[in-house]
């Protein structure tokens, strides 16, 4: 004979506050708008909650302490939970004619029922991740992009340069201005324009004194050409690149410093680097390459 005046209170609250995810799911549910109240919108911090947990015996359903993925699934179902008890609270509240309609409508699948899987949890939460972070990373260009500005505006005064001599910004003077300074000032207030002295030709002796100077050079400057070089320190664009017999001439590649305008090999190495460091290493040809182990190597031998 069934025991009478007895109810299942006592057996649902038997059930829930045993050890296992419903224990940690029965406390998110407690707990969670007042726990989201108190941390005002800032992101949690599920390694620390873990360690909480397992502290004071919230454990999953293997009576193990949960993981930061089982944290967060918990956590995401039990506001699943909370926000089907408000509506139903509200649906209740409308009436009778409310839950009516409620009883028409058609669940199309069995998946609507039961919520989300946790495939498409773990996506959700993933996609919540990656959009953080990207713009956490956002705001960290915006503030080095002001960074960059506010030093621009101010301008360096460690980096002011003693006035040259009369002779040296004549010749600075006499290059042509790059189109994209011609509609600015070429000197801020009170800040000292920069002058590079630029190089000439080097004096020919001998044999040398006899042979021809190549055809001058014909375009922009390159990438990474020293600015105290002038054009007509490079080889024309349509040179061979070649000595009579045929071997490269790494002396005289096309586009690039002429050894004949040099005085010392040293000098003409300086100029060659920056110029092949400018290319990209995967648009270096294979002379190109030769080019820059030479250079590097006159560098370090005539030091």
């Amino acid at each position: 004979m069934a025991a009478t005046g007895i109810g299942i209170s006592g057996a649902i609250g038997a059930l829930e506050n045993v050890s296992g995810a419903m224990s940690l799911r029965v406390w998110m549910e407690a707990n969670r708008e007042e726990l989201l109240r108190a941390w005002n919108g800032r992101r949690l911090n599920w390694q620390a909650l873990c360690a909480w947990f397992k502290d004071v015996g919230l454990t999953n359903a293997d009576g193990q302490a949960p993981t930061v993925r089982c944290a967060k699934m918990t956590w995401y179902r039990a506001g699943k939970t909370l926000a089907a008890r408000k509506d139903r609270a509200v649906a209740e509240a409308k009436g009778p004619a409310r839950d009516q309609a409620a009883r028409r409508t058609v669940v199309p699948t069995d998946k609507a029922q039961s919520g989300p899987s946790n495939e498409e949890i773990l996506a959700l939460m993933a996609e919540a991740d990656t959009e953080e972070r990207l713009n956490r990373e956002r705001r960290e260009r915006i503030a080095g992009y002001e960074a960059q500005r506010r030093a621009k505006v101010a301008p360096d005064q460690a980096s002011i340069q003693p006035t040259a001599p009369a002779e040296v910004v004549e010749t600075a003077q006499s290059q042509p201005v790059p189109l994209e300074t011609a509609t600015r000032p070429r000197v801020r207030v009170g800040q000292i324009a920069k002058h590079v002295t630029m190089l000439t030709q080097a004096p020919r002796y001998g044999a040398d004194k006899d042979k021809p100077l190549p055809p001058p050079y014909v375009g922009p400057r390159p990438d990474g050409m020293p600015e105290y070089l002038p054009l007509d320190a490079l080889m024309p664009l349509d040179a061979t690149g070649r000595q009579p017999d045929g071997r490269i001439d790494y002396e005289a590649l096309p586009g690039l410093p002429r050894r004949s305008f040099f005085e010392r090999d040293r000098d003409w190495a300086k100029a060659c680097i920056p110029m092949v460091e400018a290319v990209p290493h995967e648009d270096r040809s294979l002379i190109l390459r030769g080019l820059l182990i030479r250079a590097r190597d006159l560098m370090k031998t005539l030091y």
